[in-house]
């Protein structure tokens, strides 16, 4: 996409850079919506944790899972070793029987 930047509005500016951002966060972190459930259980509930721990404790589990792919695929030598949002049901399949938490 060729746009003058100077052309287009602030308010554009504002929600590509937005875009991008989004696009960053679930590229980076497999379980941004395990995370955003989370915390908008914090929000409803006013941040009663107790109210709220199954939410936590699936992220939690989300982030294990995700660690244990990292390192295995580390180990195996497999490039990138968190594999793209596209990839990962993919990869999700072929690592769950062998994770162990």
């Amino acid at each position: 996409m060729t746009t003058n930047f100077h052309q287009i509005s602030n308010s554009e500016k504002f929600d590509e850079a937005k875009a991008q951002f989004k696009e960053r966060v679930i590229r980076l972190n497999p379980c941004h919506k395990e995370r955003d459930l989370s915390l908008n259980c914090l929000d409803e509930y006013y941040y009663a944790r107790d109210k709220c721990q199954p939410y936590f404790d699936n992220y939690n589990n989300c982030r294990r899972f995700w660690g244990f792919v990292t390192k295995q695929r580390r180990k195996e030598g497999i490039k990138p070793h968190l594999p793209e949002p596209e990839d990962r049901d993919k990869v999700k399949a072929q690592y769950l029987p062998r994770y162990k938490p």
